[in-house]
């Protein structure tokens, strides 16, 4: 629970359990709670919630003699929450999820004590008189004040000088020179003058990898996908409109579009070489063309084949690659931020979660934790919910680039995977993304960093 309170709303928390284990109580009650939040703000916060004028120590002597205390003190012993103190707690992470606020701050909590009228904590605050009314209308008005037309938005989602670098072009190229494809592409042109075509499109594409037996056949076959399902589903087109766009090229339109994916995926699934499963997810990410469509009918409109493709793909290894792991500890970090995006912040905190890279074994030693990155990632975020759909994870610009990067370095060095490593080594050949400016507060540098890769592969040159 405590892991999206802010710092300040820890310390009222923290001083409630002080508090309580001072004067000898069994719980942590409701009434900690308010002394804790008394004794955590000051000035100006305790005139806007209204606590200001309550003395701190005669709000303990009203605690105290409400409370059966113990003769003995229980500092440094844990000493659990009572049910009101539990329901309070609860009844603030509520409070912020309804202001569209991933952390809880200090003021949802005092809502939450404000408004909890069946515990002792709102029994003592009548003893002072309390306008708790009063209270929650000032409350609720700084937080809507705050919550005003406050809407989320990456800071890597800028059109800047480094996204303007990120090559569409090139990244189809790097298709052409993959051996592994060379036969496949070959064999889809073919087709295109039996049909007496001259544009390739994905149904070719997809045609020409059903028609060769391989591990990746048998799988699709397992989902009703195969050469002959295919092309009695391709009779029912009849003209190639969903292939097209307004401009004709090499490439359909849409075939175009998957190639560019198949180059992601490949990435994302931390593969140096760009394979037909890749272009079987490419179209998959494509959601569009032909083949797009059959493959969704064949499927029974499967919403997550993409992941069980993955998953067969992967039967049989011993890990998940490396790379795959780390995106998806970085979507899970995303989801638990409140946000739908992807961006270098997540994935390096994708890489403290994977604790058996080389990464993580560089970045201890210069001591850097997952726990300090959170905070450091919150504050550089903020705690505004993205809107938008949280199954449709998205990547910022640089994020993409990263593994582009990551890609080029596995590539340029012999290596059939992007490893950790290569993943951490391409922060430092970006360093005006959010990732790099996490590890910077952190107090490391781009030279530490690629010095502590080199030590962690002993002395291998990256």
């Amino acid at each position: 629970m405590f892991e999206k309170f802010t710092q300040k709303a820890l310390d009222i928390v923290t001083n409630a359990q002080i508090q309580a284990g001072n004067f000898g109580a069994d719980k942590v009650y409701s009434e900690y709670l308010l002394l804790g939040l008394v004794m955590s703000l000051k000035g100006v916060q305790s005139k806007l919630i209204g606590v200001y004028d309550i003395n701190t120590d005669e709000l303990i002597e009203k605690i105290n003699s409400k409370i059966n205390l113990k003769k003995e003190k229980k500092n440094g012993e844990f000493i659990p929450f009572s049910t009101g103190a539990r329901e309070v707690l609860e009844e603030t992470m509520e409070i912020a999820k309804s202001y569209n606020n991933s952390l809880v701050v200090p003021y949802h909590i005092a809502l939450a004590l404000f408004d909890s009228r069946k515990s002792g904590a709102f029994e003592i605050l009548k003893e002072f008189n309390f306008d708790e009314k009063r209270a929650i209308s000032n409350i609720k008005g700084l937080l809507n004040k705050k919550n005003k037309n406050k809407k989320f938005t990456h800071p890597e989602e800028i059109d800047d000088a480094n996204s303007k670098q990120f090559n569409l072009s090139k990244k189809v190229d790097t298709i052409f020179s993959q051996n592994s494809l060379s036969s496949l592409l070959s064999s889809a042109k073919a087709k295109l003058s039996t049909l007496g075509y001259e544009i390739l499109g994905t149904e070719q594409i997809a045609q020409s990898i059903l028609d060769e037996e391989s591990d990746l056949t048998k799988i699709l076959a397992k989902y009703g996908i195969t050469k002959d399902s295919f092309q009695e589903h391709l009779k029912n087109f009849s003209n190639r409109n969903e292939e097209y766009g307004e401009r004709q090229i090499i490439f359909t339109p849409n075939a175009f579009r998957v190639m560019l994916n198949t180059v992601e995926a490949a990435k994302e699934l931390g593969s140096v070489e760009v394979k037909p499963e890749h272009v079987i997810m490419g179209i998959l990410k494509a959601k569009t063309g032909i083949a797009y469509k059959i493959i969704k009918e064949l499927t029974g409109h499967k919403t997550d084949f993409i992941d069980e493709l993955t998953k067969e793909l992967n039967t049989g290894a011993k890990t998940m690659p490396e790379t795959l792991a780390i995106l998806r500890l970085a979507k899970a970090e995303s989801k638990k931020m409140n946000k739908n995006t992807i961006g270098t912040e997540m994935i390096l905190l994708g890489i403290l979660a994977y604790k058996n890279g080389v990464a993580a074994e560089v970045l201890e030693k210069l001591g850097i934790t997952l726990k300090d990155a959170r905070l450091e990632v919150e504050k550089l975020l903020g705690s505004e919910i993205e809107e938008g759909d949280e199954n449709q994870i998205k990547y910022t610009i640089r994020a993409k680039r990263l593994l582009e990067v990551a890609y080029e370095v596995a590539k340029n060095h012999g290596k059939q995977k992007i490893m950790s490593e290569h993943l951490l080594y391409a922060f430092t050949k970006i360093p005006d993304c959010i990732g790099m400016k996490v590890l910077e507060n952190l107090g490391t540098d781009t030279l530490e960093i690629k010095q502590g890769i080199l030590d962690e592969l002993n002395n291998i040159q990256i």
